[in-house]
């Protein structure tokens, strides 16, 4: 009896000591490795190994992201404004 909790409780401290295998550093994310709290994450959501974008938006994979910004749309020498999210323009 004392054999097997000392295996067990031997067996139970190596799996809480060893490192988790989701923070590999397979997945990279906003182009750089992920943490492991990232990695967790990500895991936690059921994503795929590979570069990944996390944002406010959600998680998307990186490679269709682009991390500049958009051109101003806005036209030039016109104040423009939003009234109850419609674009006005002078």
């Amino acid at each position: 009896m004392t054999k097997t909790l000392t295996t067990t409780a031997l067996a139970l401290g190596l799996g809480f000591l060893s490192t988790p295998s989701f923070a590999a550093g397979s997945y990279v994310v906003n182009g750089h490795a992920a943490s492991p709290a990232e990695a967790q994450h990500l895991v936690a959501n059921g994503v795929q190994q590979g570069a990944w974008v996390v944002n406010g938006y959600g998680i998307a994979p990186a490679e269709r992201t682009s991390f500049t910004a958009p051109a101003s749309t806005e036209p030039s020498g016109q104040k423009c404004y939003y009234v109850l999210d419609v674009r006005l323009c002078d």
